[in-house]
């Protein structure tokens, strides 16, 4: 049967497909990280322009600033967790390919 394909070709796509899907979330991450960095000034001095006795909209600012960082941060995190993953069943595949080689 040769046109029968092995398991550990399949375990190698599904695992090159993780780690690309992590490292794809990751740049996603990181442009609304510069997305955000660069609203982050324009943010600012919208809220100062306001009555400056009045600092509710500058404590709204930063309150959605933090907000977004944590999110972006949980986010990478997430995304970095999915291409190691991906990355780790790799490296499973072609330990047990070896040992395969070996025996």
């Amino acid at each position: 049967m040769p046109n029968v394909r092995e398991p550990d070709f399949w375990a190698k796509v599904l695992a090159l497909t993780v780690f690309m899907l992590g490292i794809g979330l990751m740049l996603l991450v990181f442009f609304w990280a510069v997305k955000l960095f660069n609203e982050l000034g324009a943010g600012k001095e919208i809220a100062l322009q306001t009555n400056p006795t009045n600092r509710t909209p500058l404590a709204e600012w930063g309150i959605r600033w933090l907000i977004r960082v944590a999110l972006l941060f949980a986010l990478g995190y997430i995304a970095s967790l999915i291409a190691a993953r991906g990355a780790n069943f790799y490296l499973a595949t072609r330990t047990q390919q070896r040992r395969r080689g070996e025996e």
